[in-house]
């Protein structure tokens, strides 16, 4: 080997050596699936068994699915990207090596030969020149695309947090209802009995005794449906859990009132409080500032860019027209994110208007339902019996009450649980409903 060219060999042996070795990563469906199944609940850091396991509340449920949500994990793997991009952003321009075959054509063309000068003196070096903050702004932008990822990912953990508050609830009414028409079914076939004996006595027909049969049967029906309901529900609470569909997982029955009282319910004070505290609004004006820096970087670009190395080179924006079409597009999309920042402002102070009608609404229809419907109801069918037997009532008001019961009841439990529902949904529209371990997002 020439001594001379030994510089340039090792540098290429160098150079190669550090290159980093491609690894494939392919992906198969069927361990992916095998994964997601091996995944059992367990609230407490180390796992139990299921026997074991204390009723959860929808705290500790949301504090687990913050750690086992497919949809989460993704999102932190987005974190990861961003902050790659973080580096690359703060790199210098790699100089470029080139060679200049220029000398030697025209000693070729002049002399009729050339010399180891006209070679060497085509070897060249170029460092290329930042313009002015251009690597500031990239460094700003990808700064807060990284935190853009960061407080994506606790939106999501807020809005994974309320669907589990608000299914949570769903799974207790379901219970309610499941206990509630188990328990109208025993009364039902108390009056199903009573009816057979009064006919087996004469002091009831036949047609009377089957209406009785035909009103058990339509309460059986309706726990069918009572059923089908709660294993939905259950269904739907495993899947933000990020579990199996068929687990069961005990629960702890809700509270009296759940925290965070809403004492001030007046529309702007919980908008303006909103706005300090949603995590998605904390999303979108990370996006806004990123947006901003992107503007800066494309007003730095504009101007010629210049190298320098064993000579100077200069790159003239003629083409892209002195990267005004660059400036514009940065600034049409800062201007977008505007427009869509105050399109959710608009969207959540709308949907914190039309979620506190709603808890209002529940909250009275379940003082009404718990407070006069139910009891009445309840009063209704014990005087029937009692003026039945006295023959003072029919067997189809009997069993209209009897119905008026069961709508009652149903009621009650339904009321209960959208009361609850309505509540979790306000106080999540608020901000006041943060992931477990989670500070309130402050907005820059």
């Amino acid at each position: 080997m020439n001594r001379s060219s030994f510089p340039l060999v090792s540098g290429l042996v160098l150079l190669t050596s550090a290159c980093a070795t491609y690894r494939s990563a392919p992906i198969d469906p069927d361990e992916v699936l095998r994964g997601l199944e091996t995944i059992s609940f367990s609230p407490s850091e180390s796992p139990a068994a299921q026997s074991t396991i204390p009723p959860s509340g929808p705290r500790e449920l949301s504090a687990f699915a913050i750690t086992t949500n497919p949809v989460l994990a993704s999102l932190r793997a987005e974190i990861g990207v961003r902050k790659a991009l973080l580096v690359e952003s703060g790199l210098l321009p790699d100089p470029e090596v080139g060679w200049d075959a220029m000398d030697l054509f025209a000693s070729e063309i002049v002399e009729g030969d050339h010399g180891s000068v006209d070679v060497l003196s085509g070897l060249g070096v170029m460092f290329p020149i930042l313009a002015p903050g251009e690597r500031g702004a990239r460094v700003g932008a990808a700064k807060w695309r990284r935190e853009e990822a960061r407080r994506a990912l606790v939106a999501e953990e807020w809005r994974l947090t309320r669907d589990i508050h608000v299914a949570f609830e769903e799974v207790l009414g379901a219970q309610t209802l499941v206990r509630e028409t188990a328990a109208l079914t025993e009364v039902a076939e108390s009056t199903k009995e009573y009816f057979e004996r009064a006919r087996t006595a004469g002091a009831a027909t036949a047609i009377q005794a089957n209406l009785a049969l035909g009103e058990l049967q339509a309460i059986r029906l309706r726990a069918v449906a009572a059923e089908t309901r709660l294993a939905r529900a259950r269904r739907s609470l495993n899947l933000l859990l990020g579990l199996p569909p068929e687990l069961e997982i005990p629960l702890r029955e809700a509270d009296a009132e759940p925290p965070s009282p809403i004492v001030v319910e007046d529309l702007r004070a919980l908008t303006e409080e909103a706005l300090r505290s949603r995590p998605d609004l904390a999303e979108l004006l990370a996006g806004y500032r990123a947006a901003e820096e992107e503007t800066r970087l494309a007003y730095s670009r504009q101007y010629p860019r210049l190298s320098i190395g064993t000579g100077i080179a200069l790159t003239i924006p003629l083409f892209s027209r002195g990267g005004r079409p660059a400036i514009a597009t940065a600034l049409a999309r800062r201007e977008k994110l505007a427009r869509e920042f105050t399109a959710a402002v608009h969207a959540i102070r709308a949907e914190i208007a039309d979620t506190l009608i709603l808890w209002r609404a529940a909250v009275e229809e379940q003082r009404l339902v718990e407070e006069e419907l139910l009891p009445n109801a309840e009063r209704n069918l014990e005087l029937s019996r009692e003026a039945f037997a006295a023959g003072e009532m029919t067997l189809l008001e009997t069993l209209a009450l009897q119905s008026a019961l069961v709508e009652a009841r149903t009621r009650s439990a339904e009321t209960r649980a959208e009361r609850a529902k309505q509540r979790w949904r306000l106080l999540a529209a608020i901000g006041r409903l943060t992931p477990p371990s989670q500070p309130t997002p402050t907005h820059d």
